[in-house]
């Protein structure tokens, strides 16, 4: 679909931008939680996608789906996010256990797997968080990465190995 054909649906064609957002929105979000493991930051940026998507429009390249394009944007907005310095937050935190509540024995589990895919070099995490947290078919992610299908496939196999390693599984 070319920059003009998407722009006019978006603003001619009643209900496609909520149609375009609404069916787009939690993947894009869970997709920025991955990287980012704040929920404010990750809603933040996936805001920022939708806005930064929709002021592109006519520069808008064809990744084969818009799903994939949002995924263009939203990884080059979380590396800018990286490069950023952080507003440390001083304010004081009540002390009560409401703050903190127990989850039970999942968060080891997270945590473990956080810590393994943190260790992942920067494109085979990026590749395991589309592939598995995502569901995205392995084409897709090599248009998203601009790398070769084989690459991706390479790289996949790699980290499921290293995870493996690293999770004792």
């Amino acid at each position: 679909m070319s920059a003009g054909n998407l722009r006019n649906r978006i603003l001619y064609k009643d209900g496609y931008l909520e149609k375009l957002i609404t069916d787009n929105y939690e993947p894009i979000y869970k997709y920025c939680c991955r990287h980012l493991n704040q929920r404010q930051a990750a809603e933040d940026i996936t805001q920022e996608t939708f806005l930064k998507f929709l002021n592109s429009l006519d520069n808008y390249r064809d990744y084969g789906k818009i799903r994939n394009y949002l995924y263009v944007i939203a990884g080059n907005l979380i590396r800018n996010y990286f490069r950023k310095p952080k507003e440390i937050c001083t304010e004081e935190m009540p002390d009560s256990e409401e703050t903190a509540p127990d989850h039970g024995d999942g968060i080891l589990d997270r945590l473990m797997v956080r810590e393994a895919l943190s260790a992942l070099e920067k494109t085979e995490k990026e590749i395991v968080i589309l592939r598995y947290y995502q569901d995205l078919k392995l084409g897709d992610i090599s248009k998203i990465l601009g790398i070769p299908v084989s690459t991706v496939r390479y790289k996949l196999k790699n980290a499921e190995k290293q995870l493996r390693g690293r999770l004792d599984l």
